[in-house]
């Protein structure tokens, strides 16, 4: 069972902890200051920031000595707090069982249970300070606090990813259809999916995709990209016989012309380390650059599909490429990091 938060949640939080550890201090926290403590992307840092002030937990001042600080001491912030102003309010949003024989139309024979657990983990939570949090990772920072026999995390490799493709779409609507839907999980799992069958090992390869996201970028002064451009956090874990995996990125819209927008993504895909079934770095290299391909194809084509059912009308000779020419408007690159 996937019990992590999601992106957002867990920039939310590394954010909370960044500024719980600057309290003292007395200052406000920059944004530029923030990015380099929690690794959150800049230009995605302001929302991140932004969900912390309207939860009433940050206060922000503008100008050249303002920034952002915790509004109460962090002994008087609870995780729960935290968690709920990224990821809402804590409570099953479904029926724990799904769908079920007519006799459970009403209420389902785990929803009791269920509703008791997330109470707990909801007392837990508004048990447990932010100022424990941040005192932990204190402590981790300097080696002195004693991993669990239990930890999740393990040494991991990391590449770093670019890759581009075509729209046949204006820039305008791929904006309004990235921002109207919300999961984009099935769409990863058929692009890890295919890139198993190509390497003949389909089987192996079936992924549990945890989490996707697509989620809009707060507008800001990016290096490197152009101001038209409208900018996107693209995040999604993996979990796979071989290990597990994420990536970190963002994903831009750019106008090409009236008629067409060019998605070009850059980031970070992480891979846990498993002895058992260990890759070469040029293995995870390639396989990494396949599967984000794959994923931008899958999302120009999910793009273009939607807006033929949207107008209704038959698609025109350029939406009936074949993915031979799609893949030669991308233009991947990657390179491995230590």
């Amino acid at each position: 069972m996937n019990m992590t938060l999601s992106k957002r949640g867990d920039y939310v939080m590394r954010s909370a902890i960044a500024l719980a550890r600057a309290f003292d201090s007395g200052g406000p926290r920059k944004i530029r200051e923030v990015v380099a403590d929690t690794e959150v992307p800049r230009t995605f840092a302001s929302q991140i920031l932004a969900d912390l002030v309207r939860a009433g937990l940050a206060v922000s001042r503008a100008g050249r000595d303002g920034g952002y600080r915790l509004s109460r001491p962090p002994e008087e912030i609870s995780v729960l707090e935290i968690v709920e102003a990224a990821e809402g309010p804590l409570r099953a949003e479904r029926c724990a069982l799904g769908e079920g024989p007519c006799r459970w139309e009403a209420v389902c024979p785990l929803h009791e249970t269920w509703t008791q657990a997330t109470a707990r983990l909801s007392e837990l939570l508004a048990e447990t300070s932010l100022a424990e949090v941040a005192a932990r990772d204190a402590a981790i920072e300097v080696g002195s606090y004693p991993v669990p026999v239990d930890a999740h995390r393990s040494h991991a490799r990391a590449v770093e990813l670019a890759d581009l493709v075509h729209v046949e779409l204006p820039a305008l609507v791929v904006d309004g259809a990235l921002a109207a839907r919300r999961n984009w999980s099935a769409i990863l799992g058929a692009a890890v999916h295919e890139v198993g069958e190509l390497a003949g090992s389909a089987a192996r390869l079936s992924p549990l995709v945890a989490d996707c996201s697509i989620d809009a970028l707060a507008s800001g002064d990016d290096a490197g990209v152009d101001a038209d451009a409208t900018g996107y956090l693209l995040a999604w874990r993996l979990s796979e016989p071989g290990g597990q995996s994420h990536f970190e990125g963002e994903l831009h819209v750019q106008p090409i012309d009236p008629e067409r927008c060019e998605l070009a993504v850059s980031g970070v895909w992480h891979q846990e380390v498993d002895d058992g079934a260990a890759q070469t770095t040029e293995e995870l290299e390639r396989r990494a650059r396949h599967v984000l391909r794959g994923m931008l194809r899958r999302i120009a084509r999910e793009l273009e599909a939607r807006a033929g059912r949207s107008s209704g009308a038959p698609p025109s000779p350029a939406h009936r490429r074949t993915d031979r020419a799609r893949a030669g408007a991308i233009r991947p690159e990657a390179r491995s990091r230590a």
